[in-house]
């Protein structure tokens, strides 16, 4: 157990027998999934921790597991013989019994290349969080090439997990450039409008995207904000409505449901700007597929984003560096990012297009992941 920040002994107790009582009560579903995964051999192929099909199949195909059907595009997904084990750290929670497979995986040969995405710290998941990365911990540490999704994720991990000695490098994630593309025809210049997008587990990030577009109003902006995807806490979509509400700023805000991949290109094409307020972000795909669509960026300068997000394609507004709790960007300053843009949107656009295209084509990504499989299988 890595325990960075301090955890208090009660605390400290309260997990460990919530973890006990886990552990006895999976152990029957372990030991059936280990019959099942006696029957892995090696051979060519690749598997990304499924030797039956998910019990939640949409959800290995939106957030961290979208870069995976771009690896299924050009390897295929082999279920019980293959050479090579691919696992996401922000998809684990799908994979049944990990430590299982990795461990039979391990005895016959088949290698593991782990990609790390983000860690739990106390800022997100309170005094849980060595708890939480324990299982990533165990697993890293055994993998034959590890892939971070940023330099942030390298740091992070290294905090949290500790460090690694097997051969890793950074490869930010993906963007199909054919499907995420710029809008023929530019939005109507007639109002700006602003886009927040993806799943929200907290509420300070869509508070941070309405103070921006209360900030904008004042300013006498002619401004929209949409709010798409999961409000994932409790009670979100109710705590969200009150506050808009008693800012006056309903009339201006359009709610849009969950959305698919197919879906999403359509709405960043609407927007003039995307508002990413996430506070340590690892390596958002949000930002990296909006700049694919010509879309560019106001966000928090934290986590992954100075990474992704140039200055030539956005503005990140300074936050301060803490892990133990979030820190939303001040709403004035990501009202003057949005008047930046506006001002020379068309400059911005461009930018951002051509940094996607430099940075983040799917196509170079996958060859990548092809000459380390290549070398993994001939070593």
């Amino acid at each position: 157990m890595k325990i960075v920040e301090p955890v208090p002994p009660l605390a400290r107790a309260r997990h460990e027998a919530r973890e006990w009582a886990r552990t006895w009560f999976h152990a029957r579903g372990r030991a059936g999934f280990s019959w099942r995964a006696d029957k892995v051999r090696r051979a060519g192929g690749v598997n990304y921790g499924w030797l039956d099909e998910p019990v939640r199949a949409e959800e290995t195909r939106i957030g961290g597991g979208v870069k995976l059907d771009h690896l299924r595009a050009r390897f295929g997904e082999s279920r019980e013989a293959f050479g090579i084990l691919y696992l996401v750290s922000s998809v684990l929670h799908l994979v049944p019994h990990p430590e299982v497979l990795v461990r039979r995986c391990r005895e016959r040969g088949i290698k593991l290349v782990w990609n790390q995405n983000g860690v739990a710290y106390p800022a997100w998941c309170g005094d849980f969080y060595p708890w939480f990365n324990e299982p990533m911990r165990r697993l890293i540490a055994q993998a034959d090439h590890v892939i971070y999704q940023s330099a942030f994720c390298r740091e992070s991990a290294d905090r949290y997990l500790g460090p690694i000695g097997v051969a890793s490098e950074i490869l930010w994630n993906p963007v199909d450039l054919a499907h995420f593309s710029p809008a023929k025809e530019p939005p109507s210049g007639e109002s700006w409008q602003l886009l927040a997008m993806g799943t929200s587990h907290a509420f300070y990030r869509v508070k941070a995207a309405i103070d921006c577009l209360e900030e904008l109003v004042l300013r006498g902006r002619a401004v929209r904000l949409t709010l798409a995807g999961e409000l994932r806490w409790r009670g979100g979509e109710e705590e969200t409505r009150e506050y808009l509400n008693a800012l006056g700023m309903t009339a201006f805000t359009e709610f849009r449901p969950r959305f698919s991949q197919t879906e999403a290109p359509r709405l960043y094409r609407r927007a003039h700007v995307l508002l990413h307020a996430k506070y340590k972000d690892p390596c958002p795909t949000v930002p990296i597929e909006a700049m694919a669509c010509g879309v560019p960026v106001v966000g928090s300068r934290s986590g992954g984003m100075p990474e992704l997000v140039p200055s030539s394609a956005g503005v990140l507004v300074d936050v301060v560096d803490d892990w133990t709790l979030d820190h939303a960007p001040a709403a004035s300053a990501m009202a003057d990012g949005v008047e930046r843009i506006m001002a020379r949107h068309d400059e911005f656009a461009r930018a951002a297009r051509l940094h996607a295209e430099t940075s983040f084509d799917r196509d170079r990504w996958v060859d990548r992941h092809e000459e380390v499989f290549r070398k993994l299988e001939g070593a």
